[in-house]
């Protein structure tokens, strides 16, 4: 008799769980947010996953029929006309908004809940991984039938499409060399206001890049002694070598520029009769091959030559086309895609891309780039700011 009851007690309470299990399935479905729906639906955040079925997301973005991409690109009309003739069943609506607009619209759409744009190709910069990402307003993802071309570094935070890398120059038609061996000589007194940089105080991608010397301290404590034979004395300000070195090259009047061509123009335009130096783009030696402009990077100079900016792509949160997002970044990251910006001194992170002849090789340059440190650019940009401009021509 007690077996016979033990029996019945565990048939009733298999059926109680078997009764629950749609019952918890079905609260659960009710407790996600729209948010948490979408990120679920579309495999992304939380319930990100490698196995994508490309034929069903390619069928997906033909019906969804449109994508909205905010990028900081010149190009980015020109790709959409050619992604457009490759799938001619989606619009493509792609705004050159610049790096600082992308972000703001994003972060107004987002707080607004006005679930507009669907791509994220741009930079972001120290906004990217201190507010945009903590937030969930732009979500990774890597195409996984081209992910084995991508190392890893290259995936995080989110899959950099590009590499913009700016570099020490100098003009190469007025010296053989450059006339610098040490970052630590633009703050002496032979190059005050002699130096063109795009304005710090209002292009956060430049004061980001100036901030990634400040966070290299023993690399920047190295280079000063290497030049001077000695440590640097700090003052009460300067907590460090990278600090101190802001505050000097600050205190030598660098002259700032609204962008890179007027940059490029005060310093490496032909028939020049003083010499100057900058800091620009790599990218732009394909000027100085067509014989445009004459500049020269400096090659060697301690303790680095320049610094690496990463273009990012992403899907921004809930965008109301995700499966047509997906397709984009795919097709943007494949040698067909990325045509508009293969020229001389561009980096794709593609391992298969080969650079043109005469350019440096990617692993090459990167021994002699840092990487924006976005996470202490993000922890010191407001700091770094009001520290640069309390120091210009002090």
């Amino acid at each position: 008799m007690k077996a016979f009851v033990r029996i019945v007690m565990m048939i009733l309470v298999i059926t109680m769980l078997v009764a629950c299990k749609p019952q918890e399935a079905a609260q659960e479905a009710a407790e996600l947010t729209p948010k948490e729906e979408w990120l679920k639906v579309n495999q992304l955040g939380p319930y990100y996953t490698d196995e994508q079925d490309w034929a069903a997301i390619e069928a997906a973005a033909i019906e969804e029929g449109e994508v909205l991409v905010y990028a900081n690109t010149s190009k980015i009309e020109k790709s959409a006309e050619a992604f457009m003739e490759k799938y001619p069943g989606i619009k493509v609506q792609a705004f050159d908004l610049g790096g600082d607009d992308v972000l703001l619209k994003t972060l107004e759409e987002q707080k607004a809940g006005a679930f507009t744009g669907d791509v994220w190709a741009s930079s972001g910069g120290a906004e990217l991984v201190g507010n945009v990402l903590p937030n969930g307003y732009v979500w990774r993802f890597v195409p996984s039938i081209l992910a084995d071309r991508f190392e890893e570094k290259y995936t995080q935070p989110l899959l950099m499409a590009r590499l913009g890398t700016s570099v020490f120059a100098y003009n190469s038609e007025l010296n053989d060399t450059c006339p610098i061996s040490n970052v630590w000589e633009l703050t002496e007194p032979e190059w005050e206001g002699k130096f063109f940089i795009e304005d710090p105080l209002n292009d956060a991608s430049t004061l980001s890049k100036l901030v990634t010397l400040v966070g290299h301290v023993d690399e920047m404590k190295a280079a000063y002694v290497e030049l001077y034979g000695e440590e640097p004395v700090l003052d009460e300000d300067t907590p460090d070598a990278g600090w101190l070195w802001l505050k000097r090259f600050a205190q030598n009047n660098p002259q700032p520029k609204p962008g890179g061509d007027e940059v490029d123009e005060a310093f490496a335009s032909p028939g020049m009769t003083e010499s100057y130096m900058a800091l620009t783009s790599y990218s732009n030696m394909a000027d100085v091959m067509e014989g445009n402009l004459f500049f020269e990077p400096c090659w060697g100079i301690k303790p680095i030559l320049g610094v690496q900016s990463q273009s990012y792509m992403g899907i921004i949160n809930q965008a109301p086309h995700p499966n047509a997002a997906k397709l984009w970044i795919m097709w943007q990251v494949s040698e067909e895609g990325r045509d508009p910006w293969a020229k001389f001194g561009t980096y794709f992170t593609d391992s298969t891309y080969e650079v043109p002849e005469g350019m440096k090789p990617l692993e090459e340059m990167m021994s002699m780039t840092w990487f924006i440190d976005e996470q202490f650019a993000y922890d010191n940009m407001i700091a770094a700011r009001d520290f640069y401009l309390l120091n210009l021509s002090k």
